[in-house]
C-alpha cells in the first residue's frame, strides 16, 4: 500500500512540475519546442530543433500559426508553421500555383518551385527572394486530406544559407499524425 501511495504522489508531482500556472502560457510544456506538443495540436510532428531555438509565437485560438526561431537577440531566423483547411479534393501543386502571382505584389521574386516526395510526404517547395534583397525565404507546403501545412523559413539575405540548412533538418522530420 505504501509503495502504491508513493507511486501516486510521485506521478502527481511529475505531472504538476510540467504544468504551467495557466495552460498555454510560457512555462507550459505545450510551449516547449522540444516537447513537440504544440505541433501535435496542429496534426503533425517535427523534430531535430537546434538547442538554441525556441517558440517565438505560440499558437492561439485566433491563429493556427506557430513561429520558432533562434534565441539570439540579433538573429532574424524564423521558421513558422501555419495550417489551413481546404477541400480534400484540392491538388497541392495547383493550390500553390494559384498564389504564385501574389508573391510579386508583396515584393517577392519566385526563384524556385518544385514538387518533392520525401519520407512518404508529398510537398511543394517555393524559394523566394525579397526584391530589395533584405530577406530570403523558403515555403514548403504539405497536404493531407482537408489540411494544408505551410512551413516558412525566413532570414536576412546574408544569413539565409546557414538558416536554410537548419530549417531543412527540421522539415526533413515532418510527419503527419
Amino acid at each position: 500500500m505504501t509503495s502504491l501511495l508513493s507511486f501516486i504522489i510521485t506521478a502527481a508531482t511529475l505531472s504538476i512540475s510540467q504544468a504551467a500556472v495557466q495552460p498555454l502560457t510560457g512555462a507550459s510544456i505545450i510551449n516547449q519546442i522540444h516537447s513537440g506538443a504544440a505541433f501535435s495540436q496542429m496534426g503533425f510532428e517535427v523534430k531535430s530543433f537546434p538547442s538554441n531555438w525556441m517558440i517565438k509565437k505560440p499558437m492561439t485560438d485566433e491563429a493556427s500559426t506557430i513561429e520558432i526561431g533562434s534565441d539570439e537577440a540579433t538573429s532574424k531566423a524564423l521558421l513558422s508553421f501555419r495550417t489551413e483547411n481546404v477541400n480534400p479534393k484540392v491538388d497541392l501543386e495547383k493550390y500553390v500555383r494559384q498564389y504564385l502571382r501574389d508573391y510579386n505584389q508583396y515584393g517577392f521574386e519566385v526563384v524556385g518551385l518544385q514538387s518533392l516526395k520525401q519520407n512518404e510526404q508529398n510537398s511543394v517547395v517555393v524559394d523566394l527572394n525579397q526584391k530589395n534583397k533584405a530577406t530570403r525565404s523558403r515555403q514548403v507546403f504539405y497536404k493531407k486530406n482537408d489540411k494544408i501545412v505551410m512551413a516558412t523559413c525566413l532570414d536576412d539575405f546574408d544569413h539565409f544559407t546557414k538558416t536554410i540548412q537548419t530549417c531543412n533538418n527540421v522539415l526533413n522530420t515532418f510527419r503527419w499524425r
